[in-house]
């Protein structure tokens, strides 16, 4: 802290040449601020604000010269002194009388004004002993109206006896006093930089050579518009348009006018409106400008007027809704008729849009599957199989989008070539059935496969009754 403080002024001192003190229109100021004061800081350095006390200072200031004051702040209040490094302290009332320079960056109408200051300055502890401390010190004042501001300050004092370094930090209120004689600037000595026969203090332009009925400044395009108000100072122009030419005549300026050879319109840029399709939608707003649409689409074609413009419509000759993008949804299951297998019959997206069979269904084709019965070593039904095969018509009709095939299996009890003809027979016969109930054959397939898929062992009756069978197996269209 000790060196920083002077490295600070240095900076300062560098950084603000042109700046004030407090000026000699109000050289007289006075200062009232609450203070917190530590002297334990400068022992342990930590800022506790448990270490804190409470001041009051009163603060005369006097201006000496440019950016230079004298300041005579008096301050009271009590501290906790330290007896000891090790934390031992004493609270004590005390009091401060200094006598400072202030170096201070002053300009009147500046909302903030910064200043650094050092001194010499006296202690009284208990408002008895006696002894000397160097203050060091940064603050900034704020402008809250002409000669009043917010006062902050911040000092490290130096104590030139032991344990009596402390820091101080402060805010409040400062007032300035007094007004002087106004001091008139010199008067200038008459000059003419641009050597135009024109006076610097008479020419508005006194860098550049002008003419006398333009105020000294230049008119190098000759449309009589001098080049200080002249927003095209290099192409003669009509005042008007400030200076700029109008080529096309459409009443709006080249520089503004994006089609400045053709006449056009302000709302379109100065462009003649263009609309290629004949739509009524101008081409620069026309999203499809070579294919005629409504205003409603910005001038898109909409094919299956579902109100979705053909280029946003993945189905543009279907009717459709937004949320599948133009596309229809025949069976309302939320998916697009294009993606769905099932267009006509609702069901969900992990089916592909078509309808799940039921568990319950699946366990009558099961049951078909155990229980239609034939006459022995006949491809005849026996009429208790008829209403099994009316439950698996029920559930054809009940699901349009699948498919049914029928497989026709046998025990190894005869010859292969026999079991083989036996298995398809029977098939068939469960497919006749179906058809002549009026299920479409082209939704149906029937195979025999003999002996050759055993579901259960052959060596026994109970396996032998279990292979001879007919598979009711239904799947989803191709």
């Amino acid at each position: 802290m000790k060196t920083i403080l002077p490295v600070l002024c240095l900076i300062w001192v560098l950084s603000f040449q042109n700046a004030n003190a407090q000026y000699d229109l109000a050289k007289d100021g006075f200062s009232f601020r609450g203070l917190a004061i530590n002297y334990q800081y400068p022992i342990n350095s930590e800022l506790n604000r448990t270490e804190f006390t409470a001041a009051i200072e009163v603060e005369y200031s006097r201006y000496l010269a440019k950016r230079l004051n004298l300041l005579l702040p008096f301050k009271f209040g009590r501290a906790k002194l330290p007896l000891d490094e090790m934390g031992n302290f004493d609270r004590i009332g005390f009091a401060n009388l200094d006598a400072l320079l202030q170096l201070q960056f002053f300009k009147e109408s500046a909302f903030i004004v910064p200043y650094l200051y050092g001194g010499l300055g006296s202690m009284f502890e208990d408002f008895d002993d006696f002894s000397f401390q160097a203050p060091l010190g940064v603050g900034f004042d704020f402008r809250l109206a002409r000669h009043a501001y917010i006062s902050t300050k911040v000092e490290y004092r130096i104590g030139f006896d032991d344990l009596r370094d402390n820091v101080q930090g402060g805010i409040g209120l400062k007032f300035l006093f007094g007004e002087g004689p106004v001091e008139l600037p010199p008067v200038p000595p008459v000059t003419d930089k641009d050597g135009d026969g024109i006076a610097d203090i008479y020419d508005a332009c006194p860098d550049v050579a002008g003419l006398s009925q333009f105020s000294g400044c230049p008119d190098t395009d000759g449309d009589n518009i001098a080049d200080k108000d002249d927003d095209c100072p290099t192409v003669a122009g009509v005042l008007e348009f400030r200076g700029c030419p109008d080529t096309d005549g459409d009443g709006i300026a080249d520089k503004d006018d994006e089609c400045p050879n053709e006449a056009g319109i302000p709302a379109n840029n100065g462009c003649p409106v263009r609309d290629a399709d004949n739509d009524g939608t101008p081409d620069d707003r026309d999203q499809c400008p070579n294919s005629a649409g409504p205003a409603s689409l910005n001038g898109c074609p909409d094919t299956d007027g579902d109100g979705i413009a053909d280029k946003d419509d993945e189905c543009p000759n279907a009717p459709g809704s937004r949320p599948l993008n133009g596309c229809p949804d025949t069976d309302g299951d939320g998916i697009a008729d294009k993606d769905d297998r099932c267009p006509d019959s609702a069901g969900p997206v992990t089916n592909n849009g078509c309808p799940v069979i039921t568990e319950e269904d699946k366990e009558v084709l099961q049951f078909a599957t155990r229980s239609v019965q034939f006459r022995t070593g006949s491809s005849s039904l026996r009429s208790t199989s008829y209403p099994i095969l009316d439950q698996v018509i029920e559930i054809l009709r009940k699901y349009p989008d699948y498919n049914l095939t029928i497989d026709g299996h046998t025990d190894s009890t005869g010859g292969a070539e026999t079991n083989q003809r036996l298995s398809e027979s029977r098939a068939k016969s469960c497919y006749d059935y179906l058809i002549s109930s009026g299920i479409s054959p082209d939704r149906m397939s029937f195979a025999g496969y003999g002996e050759d898929k055993p579901i259960a062992s052959n060596s026994t009756a109970y396996g032998r009754e279990r292979n001879r069978r007919v598979e009711f197996n239904i799947s989803l269209k191709e």
